[in-house]
């Protein structure tokens, strides 16, 4: 088998529906598998894609385990050489997906290429951010203060939050630290050894520690322009856990990674930069465009929310490197809620 295809569902029955039907029309000239993870949807029986696409393996999750867990079920039934992680808000998938495993094909000596991107683009065929060659955590934090920013800006550093350079890194190959978890092409021999994705995430940041993980076991990870699919983007997370939680969700499971990065030291740190920043950056905002000080208050918000639930979070999670073990069944977010 060359390609395993995972995609997760919850509560997107039709919008599903349209991405299955887009990788059935294709005729690849290589062997794949459809393999449909439901997080235990109350929409439609999922009974119902099977009756659809009398192709797929399909796997009923007891629970809405969310992004990690799901694709971790989908990871231990595969057989493909190549593992994609698809969101199930995709289309136009067929130039992707074949550039992509042409791309693992033609590269296939290279024992430390761990997987490729591509180029992932709107609706209206705009580009979407997909591969980072920086990584977030607490340097990121500190180039979030507005002077630290400028000043970096003005010796070479900070360019990635540049639009041109972000612009320009989407139109040439190279090798990257993270990739959009719509679209991942994996190596099968790869992900054996790295491990799956870290359950301890329920959305959001979890194929950022997945590459970060892969880099740092000496793997590389690359981006090519040469394809594109299309993600309509929201369609998966909205359906996953409440709209109003969703940057909730996000600003706790950047602490979650930063306290993977880093520990308890970490967090202090990262505590003190927000202090600092929120400081620096709120006395700047009434010089600021609108969009800015938009941003500005939107990340306050979920720094804040994130920030008064750290206590909670650590109940939960041992300070680690790596993964930690302990099983929580829903968000973090859905418990406080």
């Amino acid at each position: 088998m060359k390609l395993s295809i995972i995609i997760i569902n919850y509560n997107t029955y039709e919008m599903t529906c349209d991405c299955l039907r887009d990788i059935y029309k294709n005729t690849w000239n290589f062997d794949f598998e459809v393999i449909l993870v439901d997080n235990a949807s109350v929409e439609r029986d999922p009974e119902d894609f099977r009756m659809a696409f009398p192709l797929i393996k399909l796997i009923k999750s007891v629970e809405n385990s969310g992004f990690a867990r799901g694709n971790n079920l989908g990871i231990a039934v595969s057989k493909g050489e190549y593992l994609l992680i698809l969101n199930s808000d995709t289309l136009n998938l067929d130039q992707g997906i074949n550039t992509c495993v042409r791309y693992m094909d033609l590269h296939k000596q290279e024992a430390d290429l761990a997987g490729v991107g591509c180029k992932i683009l709107s609706l209206d065929g705009s580009r979407q951010n997909s591969a980072w060659d920086y990584r977030i955590g607490l340097k990121a934090t500190l180039l979030n203060n507005a002077i630290i920013s400028f000043v970096a800006s003005k010796v070479g550093y900070g360019k990635y939050r540049q639009e041109e350079y972000v612009a320009s890194m989407h139109e040439k190959e190279h090798a990257v630290q993270a990739m959009l978890g719509a679209f991942m092409v994996v190596r099968r021999a790869v992900v054996e050894k790295v491990k799956p994705f870290d359950p301890d995430f329920f959305m959001y940041g979890e194929e950022t520690e997945w590459c970060y993980r892969i880099n740092d076991k000496g793997y590389r990870l690359m981006y090519t322009p040469d394809a594109s699919i299309t993600h309509i983007g929201g369609g998966t997370s909205s359906s996953l856990i409440k709209n109003e939680q969703t940057d909730r969700q996000f600003y706790l499971s950047i602490m979650l990674l930063v306290f993977k990065q880093s520990g308890y030291f970490g967090l202090v740190i990262f505590n003190i930069l927000f202090i600092m920043n929120y400081i620096t950056n709120t006395l700047q905002m009434p010089f600021r465009s609108a969009k800015i000080r938009e941003g500005h208050k939107n990340m306050l918000k979920g720094t804040f929310y994130s920030l008064r639930h750290q206590r909670t979070m650590l109940k939960y999670f041992k300070p680690a490197f790596a993964s930690s073990k302990f099983p929580f069944k829903l968000s973090i977010v859905e418990e406080l809620a």
